[in-house]
């Protein structure tokens, strides 16, 4: 009885191991991914130790695994199915499902873009507001905060559920983003974040780069990693082989050391159960956990996993399949050590990965019996001290030297895994999780870890979906309708990064300080306006604004602007023929010099100064008075009928408005003005300032620094009016009177006028804005120069002995001399009245 219940006992155990081989080997094969590019700190979490683990370049991913991006860490991510991600700061992500046709990724808070380069994989992005569902071809950016989504669509149209409305709303690259929270869905401005998008054409401009690289190694790799041909072609070479009778084609590594093994340049890592090859070359991913290497002439070559046969290549027929890391472990005392497999030999895991020769076991696994010396490469093994096995990066430098075959082979114990037999306290020593010796400093609070369990309870108990039935459930749904007046707050996260010591601190007797994801948006720049293509790196995107030079609009007559930046060029109207405009462009402290006329000459003269291209000064054609100016009437004497008129125009800036009389240079002595005692001649003076810090002067002789003025005489019967114009420019430039351009120290003609003149001369002097100094009525003068007096020619029977139509002679007058003048001119005037004259001859 005894017997037969032991028989009994023993076949149920045989077959209980047998269903559980039987369901193992039914296991379905986990989809790998790959931490490619890590820049600042990316950790993920461990849920054995419920800790964070910092992530290094080239680890793997897969389903559970969640991620969190440090305060200045970004990372790029991809699958095989053609799914790629991008995260930014302070972003957490966790991997849902992955399978050939599926990536279901949830984004708790933060930025990151999803591109689906698949043919048939569908990418959807989860969120607590609701989830995004990509197809092939499309591209888009997830904000997720604690308060509200926004989804804009970088490429192509993606759908986005609202959670609580269970409705469908398209997002295309070409619209406006849409904003949601737990109530509403709204549109958003669209605008791609502006250091987030430059990171991105960043990363797309390297793929770019590296995708021009082609070789031979573009057509002996699989269709899925010939991205990697880049890798193999920049660091080794292709070679054919002699190997089981016939010439294989295999790559062997020529930026290696001598003596260089495989399995040497990285470090180990548990990972879902098995130990993860990190390795630290740039070639080191894809001949790792793809293929297998082998020893074939005194060197180390990979020989490249065969999706499909093809005619013509010679290549060993491994197949295509994704390996932790095909070696087998031995351990003796305080060493461990590992021998890469050959293409045949078996594979033991605690996972089904794929391979035809891959063995998974769980309870029964020590059972197995290893012969060392039937390992075709056992005298190439890697052998380390065992504390060094998760201690450090790189085994190079703490590999065991001058160890013979023999000696392992003898010495050494073989064991399928590692394990407790392997490493004492294999199972307590928490840096098996580690991809790195680095210390973590920061990790997230420990707030974040309720929607991990939560997703991964859902994970390991919900059913699974495909691709086909979350398309047809998506295509039913009802198309939703953007709410116009809803406001929505852009999405706001808390910065869940924390010191590693205050990690397990209760939330409430911290300040988590919250932010905006979007910090640098480009609302001048929303989705419906540009489409941005990752695929063309070469439009990065340039400035937000770019200055025009701006011509400002030509102001009317009448008017003047305050700021001119570019003054048109003017015209000057005025009564009677026009006379030819001249160009000048004078220099410096230049002085226009008069202009001598026959005394008969009736036409009206004109000037025009242009000033150089510095601060160009319009000269209109009619008056054109700048803002806040005035004008003073105009008087006229009873009996004459000439009128002498100034007009002083002052635009915008600091400007002086010099007095009426002629300014003369420092140093020199001021004469007195005599002019008649019943002179009837009324003298007019405008003096218009616009806008602007300006000074008006008075009527008066306004002296300057010791300057003197010197005096202006005339003749007791002239009628006719002297006018002058002074005008002065922006940027130095003196535009000078109406007379002729002397030299310095030169002395100024007088003006002769016939008698029976009777025209009227006008002047109208315009600057624009800017810094303008408007000179006097009269002549100005450079320094150390003397103005001689203005005498008019008398008429015939009045005249002082002087040949008529001749100038007077330059001379200088003196005191004794003026005194002389004023009295003649009160006698003549007294005569004039005497006789019943008037002011005409």
């Amino acid at each position: 009885m005894k017997t037969w219940l032991k028989c009994t006992m023993g076949l149920f155990l045989a077959a209980l191991a047998m269903v559980s081989q039987a369901s193992a080997a039914n296991q379905p094969v986990m989809t790998v991914g790959r931490v490619y590019s890590v820049e600042g700190d990316l950790l993920r979490y461990v849920p054995a130790d419920k800790d964070w683990v910092a992530m290094v370049n080239d680890a793997p991913l897969g389903v559970e695994d969640t991620f969190f991006s440090g305060n200045q860490g970004r990372a790029e991510m991809y699958v095989p199915n053609g799914t790629w991600l991008r995260v930014g700061y302070s972003t957490q992500v966790q991997f849902i499902a992955l399978d050939p046709d599926l990536s279901e990724v949830d984004v708790a808070s933060g930025v990151a873009r999803f591109y689906n380069k698949g043919s048939e994989t569908v990418i959807k992005a989860t969120s607590p507001f609701g989830y995004v569902l990509a197809y092939p071809g499309t591209a888009f950016d997830f904000y997720v905060g604690e308060n509200s989504v926004e989804i804009v669509a970088v490429e192509g149209t993606v759908s986005f559920i609202h959670a609580a409305t269970d409705a469908r709303y398209d997002v295309a690259a070409d619209s406006p983003s849409i904003l949601a929270d737990a109530g509403q869905v709204t549109s958003g401005n669209g605008g791609v974040e502006a250091d987030w998008h430059r990171w991105n054409v960043a990363r797309d401009s390297f793929w770019t780069e590296k995708s021009r690289i082609t070789g031979r190694s573009v057509e002996y790799l699989p269709p899925s990693l010939r991205g990697e041909s880049y890798a193999l072609e920049e660091n080794g070479r292709w070679e054919s082989v002699s190997y089981e009778g016939s010439s294989r084609w295999f790559w062997r590594p020529t930026s290696v050391a001598s003596g260089w093994s495989p399995f040497t340049a990285g470090r180990w890592t548990d990972w879902h159960g098995d130990q993860v090859w990190i390795p630290s070359e740039p070639f080191g991913y894809v001949t790792h956990h793809y293929g297998n290497w082998m020893y074939v002439q005194d060197s180390w070559y990979w020989a490249p996993p065969v999706a499909s046969r093809r005619a013509g290549l010679s290549l060993l027929d491994i197949g295509f399949f994704w390996s932790p890391g095909r070696v087998s472990w031995i351990h003796h005392d305080n060493y461990v050590g590992w021998v890469p497999l050959g293409p045949r030999e078996t594979y033991y895991s605690h996972r089904r990965w794929g391979g035809a020769h891959d063995r998974q076991y769980t309870d029964n696994i020590g059972r197995i019996n290893l012969d060392i010396g039937r390992y075709a490469y056992a005298g190439q093994a890697i052998i380390v001290p065992r504390d060094n096995l998760y201690r450090v990066d790189d085994y190079r430098d703490v590999r065991v030297r001058n160890i013979t075959s023999t000696t392992i082979i003898n010495t050494y114990n073989a064991a399928p895994v590692v394990n407790n037999t392997v490493i004492n306290n294999y199972l307590t020593d928490s840096r098996r999780y580690t991809y790195t010796s680095r210390t973590v400093k920061a990790k997230p609070h420990v707030s974040v870890l309720r929607r991990i369990e939560t997703n991964a309870t859902a994970v390991r108990q919900g059913e699974r979906e495909n691709s086909t039935m979350i398309r047809k459930q998506v295509r039913n749904l009802q198309k939703g309708r953007v709410s116009r007046d809803g406001r929505i707050e852009a999405p706001i996260s808390t910065n869940y990064i924390v010191p590693a010591t205050e990690m397990n601190r209760p939330a409430s007797e911290m300040k988590l300080q919250q932010r905006n994801i979007r910090t640098g948006a480009k609302a001048d720049q929303p989705a419906g306006q540009r489409s941005v293509r990752p695929a063309r790196p070469a439009q990065v995107e340039g400035p937000d604004a770019r200055p025009e030079r701006m011509a400002p609009a030509k102001p009317t007559q009448g008017t003047s602007s305050q700021r001119t930046i570019e003054s048109p060029r003017g015209q000057q109207q005025r009564k009677g023929p026009v006379a030819p405009t001249r160009e000048v462009r004078p220099e410096r402290d230049a002085v226009e010099q008069p202009r001598v006329q026959s005394p008969k000459r009736e036409n009206v003269e004109k000037q025009k100064n242009v000033q150089p291209a510095r601060k160009v000064v319009e000269q209109p054609r009619q008056d054109r008075q700048p803002r806040q100016t005035v004008e003073q009437p105009r008087v006229q004497s009873p009996k004459r009928e000439n009128v002498e008129k100034q007009k002083n125009v002052q635009p915008a800036g600091k400007v002086v408005a010099q007095p009426r009389q002629d300014r003369q240079p420092r140093q020199t002595g001021e004469q007195p003005r005599v002019q008649s005692p019943k002179r009837e001649n009324v003298e007019k003076q405008k003096n218009v300032q616009p806008a602007g810090k300006v000074v008006e002067q008075p009527r008066q002789n306004r002296q300057p620094r010791p300057a003197v003025e010197q005096p202006r005489v005339q003749s007791p019967k002239r009628e006719n009016v002297e006018k002058q114009k002074n005008v002065q420019p922006a940027g130095n430039a003196v535009e000078q009177p109406r007379q002729d351009r002397q030299p310095r120290q030169a002395v100024e003609q007088p003006r002769e006028q016939s008698q029976q003149r009777k025209a009227v001369e006008k002047q109208k002097n315009v600057q624009p804005a800017g810094k303008v100094v408007e000179q006097p009525r009269q002549d100005r003068q450079p320094r150390q120069t003397v103005e001689q007096p203005r005498q008019d020619k008398q008429p015939e029977g009045q005249q002082t002995g002087k040949a008529p139509g001749k100038k007077q002679p330059q001379k200088e007058l003196t005191a004794e001399e003026l005194e002389k003048i004023r009295l003649q001119k009160a006698l003549e005037q007294e005569g004039n009245k005497a006789q019943g004259k008037s002011g005409k001859h």
